[in-house]
């Protein structure tokens, strides 16, 4: 046993010297050929660098396959090689093979961009045949194929190594496929727009298959396209089979809505345009392409959802919220007695949000028959108009000037800049009325026994000659239509606006009183027309006027000028309860309108008469152009401008003190046409409103030029703008500035 045990271990021994002998020769032998292997991928990825790059053979539109398959089946063989060797030895062979691998990378990118270039260069020989074959479809066919191919190669440029490289790629089909694309994009646009706007029609998207015909045909009247007459059939078909409807409705503003047409039309009346909640289409304009058409309207409320219907198409639209605005006035409706005072509250910000401690214009609309009395507490002087906001406020208290009635006046503020400054903002307070409280009365069919307001919490009632009547819960006889005796809770429960209550009234008690007219519910009605800012009038420029209200609908409504007996206008009040209907005015003189909505649908409207139940308030319209003239500037020699003040004058009276100015300027002319633009709050020139129309200090111009450079002589006002009265109309000047 232990002789053999010898001989065993004594061969392990002679084996393992054996294969240790052999190991460093084997190991040598395998790092040479990795080494090698190693090196052959290095060089072909440097000959595959220089196959892609515009340094070496690179041109554009060769694909490198030798190259390339050569230097991926070299790094093969080296990473198979590799994988014999010790870790270490194994990560410093990868190192080795990174720029051979990245230039792999680049090769396929810049091969995938050619051979993309490739199918380029047969869709566009494509498109230019289909083109030749004046077959539209087929145009639009290669048209898309060419065009996707185009774009899915700027995805693969992405991926190629270099700026320089991806240009030369793209530049050798750039030209021709963008030349051949440009010719037709047009053409395929409409072709493919009538297409779709056609199964809109058939899919009954309206709306939608109008705005796609509106975009074809304005690129078809842009440009002068192959194949236009075709097109253009195409397009007139659609637009014949489309229903005439709203396409949309654009807000303007609170006054002015733009609704676009799925087709032409000849014409279209206010009355064949309707909204909802009250609001009233007052006047239509069509424009050039008997598409578009811009209504003017009623006042449209804030933040509230309108529905415009025509030919049983409708289009709704959400007005936008009002502006919170940085001045605030109480805007309700204030009535006390004449001898008394009423307070308005105001309060005032600057545009960035914090108080206003600037100046604030206080101005009565009705000066003569109103008077203010404290501001923030302090009695006022005459004549003074300019006031300081306490933390912000102004407490305003008026009364009336007199011993009578004064009713409908208002209160206008309005922040400056500075004392002479321009206004930042202005507000309005509601109306105010002081009424007259007689100690007796008799109360009559007509003015003295109609009712015009009714305060039922403070037992009274306000007739129309603006006498305030007390109504006692003791003391006095009340009775209803029918004559029999009733409570004042009773009479409260029936009086309105539009009754008649007749009888002999005594302020201190002893008053019988009867409700003889119990006016039916529904039938009041207004006329939404109202005056703005000092105005004591409604203006229109033209020579109509289109008068609006609400009522009960079907009933009659008859529209009065005092001066005549009979009705000159009567319109029927809509399903939708308002009414409008369009006047001729006198351009020379003011004309007065009442309106009034017949009792029951039977009636015939009576003539005029003073006191006739059911009249509206008066309403005063003035038309005409909103004109001012220039007075002389000074005394001089008609040679410069700068420094001088010139006055503007408004010709209407009613457009006097009523004057907004906003981002204003004048251009004027001279004799040899020298014309020069001045600009308000530039180079000195300032443009402010006054109590007669607006004044400009002229600065030096903002632009001057043609003629000999220079002012001279007579200067005939060529455009004024940024100066309007309270309604929107522009200033027009009717005479030249002199005495400069």
């Amino acid at each position: 046993m232990k002789k053999k045990a010898i001989k065993i271990a004594a061969s392990t021994a002679v084996a393992a010297s054996a294969f240790v002998a052999a190991a460093p020769a084997q190991q040598a032998d395998a790092a040479t050929n990795v080494n090698q292997l190693l090196t052959d991928a290095q060089n072909a990825g440097t000959v595959l660098k220089w196959a892609i790059s515009v340094e070496g053979s690179a041109d554009y539109k060769t694909q490198p396959f030798t190259q390339y398959n050569a230097a991926k089946k070299a790094i093969a063989a080296a990473e198979s090689a590799a994988k014999k060797l010790s870790a270490s030895e194994k990560l410093s062979a990868d190192a080795k093979l990174v720029e051979p691998k990245l230039q792999v990378k680049r090769a396929q990118a810049y091969i995938d961009a050619i051979t993309s270039s490739e199918k380029i260069k047969a869709d566009t020989a494509a498109l230019d045949a289909a083109i030749k074959s004046n077959d539209i479809e087929k145009v639009e066919t290669a048209y898309h194929k060419a065009t996707g191919e185009y774009r899915k190669q700027a995805a693969l440029l992405d991926r190629v190594y270099g700026q320089s490289t991806r240009d030369g790629i793209r530049n050798e089909v750039k030209p021709a496929i963008e030349k051949l694309v440009a010719d037709v994009k047009n053409e395929v646009t409409v072709n493919m727009l009538a297409k779709a706007a056609a199964a809109d029609v058939k899919a009954g998207k309206t709306a939608d298959a109008s705005k796609k015909i509106a975009e074809a045909q304005a690129i078809l009247d842009a440009n002068v396209l192959k194949w236009e007459t075709a097109l253009q059939k195409s397009v007139d078909d659609v637009t014949t089979a489309l229903p005439l409807a709203i396409s949309t409705v654009s807000y303007v503003d609170n006054k002015t809505l733009v609704v676009t047409l799925t087709k032409p039309v000849v014409a279209v009346s206010e009355s064949e345009v309707v909204l909802d909640n009250g609001a009233v289409v007052t006047k239509t304009a069509l424009s050039s392409d008997k598409k578009t058409l811009t209504l003017t309207t009623t006042a449209l409320s804030a933040a509230t959802k309108y529905s415009v219907t025509y030919k049983n198409s409708t289009v709704s639209f959400d007005t936008p919220a009002a502006p919170i605005g940085n001045v605030d006035v109480n805007q309700t409706a204030l009535h006390a007695e004449v001898g008394q005072s009423l307070a308005i509250s105001s309060s005032f910000k600057t545009s960035q949000g914090t108080t206003h401690s600037g100046p604030v214009k206080v101005t009565l609309t009705d000066a003569a028959n109103y008077e203010l009395a404290t501001v923030n507490g302090a009695a006022v002087a005459p004549g003074t108009e300019i006031f300081y906001p306490v933390n912000g406020q102004l407490v305003v208290t008026v009364k009336a000037s007199g011993a009578t009635a004064a009713t409908g006046g208002k209160v206008k503020f309005e922040s400056l800049t500075g004392v002479a400054g321009s206004v930042i903002e202005t507000k309005t307070s509601g109306s105010l009325n002081f009424y007259t409280v007689p100690p007796t009365k008799t109360l009559a069919q007509g003015v003295t026994g109609t009712v015009k307001y009714v305060d039922l919490a403070n037992n009274y009632f306000v007739t129309e000659d603006n006498e305030k009547i007390l109504l006692s819960a003791t003391g006095n006889v009340y009775q209803d239509t029918n004559n029999a005796v009733i409570t004042l809770d009773a009479l409260k429960a029936k009086l309105s606006k539009g009754d008649v209550v007749t009888g002999s009234y005594v302020k201190t008690g002893g008053s019988t009183l009867q409700l003889v007219l119990d006016k039916v519910a529904g039938v009041d009605f207004s006329v939404d027309q109202e005056y703005l800012g000092n105005t004591t009038a409604f203006r229109v420029e033209g020579n109509t006027v289109t008068l609006t209200g609400t009522g009960e609908a079907g009933k009659l409504v008859s529209i009065y000028n005092p001066s005549l007996l009979k009705p000159v206008a009567q319109t029927t009040v809509k399903s939708n309860g308002t009414w409008s209907v369009a006047l001729n005015v006198d351009p020379t003189a003011p004309v007065t309108f009442q309106a009034r909505q017949a009792a029951n649908v039977n009636e015939v409207a009576p003539d005029y008469a003073a006191g006739l139940a059911g009249l509206s308030d008066e309403l005063v319209v003035v038309a005409g152009k909103f004109d001012a003239t220039a007075a002389p500037a000074a005394a001089g020699d008609n040679t410069s401008l700068s420094g001088k003040v010139v006055n503007f004058t408004a010709t209407k009276t009613v457009d006097q003190n009523n004057v907004k100015v906003s981002k204003a300027q004048i251009t004027v002319l001279d004799g040899d046409l020298t014309r020069a633009t001045y600009v308000d709050g530039v180079n000195n020139t300032s443009i402010t409103k006054t109590a007669t129309g607006f004044d400009i200090t002229f600065g030096a111009p903002s632009t001057i030029s043609g003629g000999d450079g220079k002012l001279t002589g007579p200067l005939t006002v060529n455009a004024v703008t940024g100066v309007t009265n309270e309604y929107g109309l522009k200033v027009n000047v009717t005479n030249t500035i002199a005495g400069y």
